[in-house]
């Protein structure tokens, strides 16, 4: 991630405290952010981003991540938010009532919004990541 923030030195600081500030939230658990965060690189095949690691997962939930639809070593919680990640990196729009509804039964709606923000920035990495062919 830094090597993406470094390229932008007069944002960097301010960009960085705003990144990290996500791992931090109360309202969404720091591994739930870094499953989401590794599914949007998964689905946008960024290798880059595949590879970087914010949080250290169990090799299990690391390998199994294409298939934790059908995966027992997922959490609910997971789940819910690993399936509005898939929809939201689709299409944002698409997102259902209930796939919302899922999330905020889970985490409220301060997860929910926590959530669709973290996913923005993890999508705009990724697709920067891409861009720079890194």
């Amino acid at each position: 991630q830094q090597d993406i923030i470094d390229r932008a030195p007069t944002l960097a600081p301010a960009f960085q405290d705003f990144y990290d500030s996500f791992w931090q939230l109360s309202s969404i658990p720091p591994m739930v952010l870094e499953l989401c965060r590794l599914r949007v690189a998964q689905l946008h095949q960024s290798d880059y981003q595949w590879q970087h690691q914010q949080l250290e997962l169990s090799a299990e939930k690391r390998q199994s991540l294409s298939q934790w639809n059908t995966s027992s070593v997922y959490s609910q919680v997971e789940k819910n938010c690993l399936a509005f990640t898939e929809v939201y990196c689709m299409d944002p729009q698409a997102i259902t009532d209930a796939q919302a509804e899922a999330v905020k039964s889970e985490l409220g709606d301060a997860g929910l919004v926590a959530l669709i923000e973290a996913l923005g920035v993890f999508y705009g990495m990724t697709r920067v990541s891409q861009l720079w062919e890194l």
